[in-house]
């Protein structure tokens, strides 16, 4: 696929940018919460720790980030801002799926950018029944952004089932990911690959289906 080969040339790209600080006080305190998170596990991590990890007051911290729970919703916050920084206005020479594909590999950038702290968040936010619910219903709106940026519309029922699939894709991905040791994430992008064929098929994705030109005519 054109779009595997392109996203493998881009990554080094993508990866350098993603780990680009503004050096605002949130962004010290979201890379002081994935570095704690790393080394001590996210069940260990208190806020007390990742103030003091970013040489922030534990005051100012909590009026930013209240709780663990709302550290998973401004690190969401911060993985859509580097997914979609630079991302172009949908070309009508490029497939909704190969753009997808594009656009979830950044993702997966974004989050290799600090590995191990991204995997001990997502696992331990997973398992901890307040932040959970949370967390999911938050990424729907990453989804849902994703599916835009894709030119493929997340609106109505089917942009529903759209987004649903796109999930499902997702977590497909992200299991391969958490387990890829390569350099250029060759286990993710075929994972990425083979779970977009198979939502295709069963979700109603539509991805091959090119957003219509102004002045196309129809016969």
């Amino acid at each position: 696929m054109a779009a595997k080969k392109a996203a493998a040339k881009a990554s080094a790209k993508r990866k350098q940018s993603t780990k680009q600080a503004t050096g605002s006080v949130l962004d010290r305190i979201i890379d002081a919460g994935l570095d704690e998170a790393a080394l001590s596990g996210w069940r260990n991590t208190t806020m007390d720790a990742i103030a003091s990890r970013a040489g922030v007051d534990l005051g100012e911290t909590l009026m930013l980030v209240p709780t663990k729970a709302h550290f998973a919703l401004r690190l969401l916050d911060r993985a859509d801002a580097l997914t979609m920084l630079d991302v172009k206005e949908v070309d009508g020479d490029d497939t909704p799926r190969d753009r997808l594909f594009e656009i979830m590999m950044r993702r997966f950038d974004v989050l290799n950018a600090h590995r191990e702290g991204y995997r001990a968040v997502i696992a331990g936010t997973m398992r901890d029944p307040s932040a959970a619910p949370l967390a999911l219903c938050r990424l729907r709106r990453s989804l849902s952004m994703i599916l835009a940026a894709a030119g493929i519309s997340p609106d109505g029922l089917i942009g529903l089932l759209r987004i649903k699939g796109l999930a499902a894709v997702g977590a497909y991905t992200l299991r391969a990911w958490v387990k890829d040791d390569s350099v250029d994430l060759a286990k993710t992008m075929a994972a990425l690959d083979r779970a977009l064929a198979q939502a295709e098929r069963l979700a109603g994705f539509s991805l091959h289906r090119r957003r219509e030109k102004p002045g196309d005519a129809t016969i």
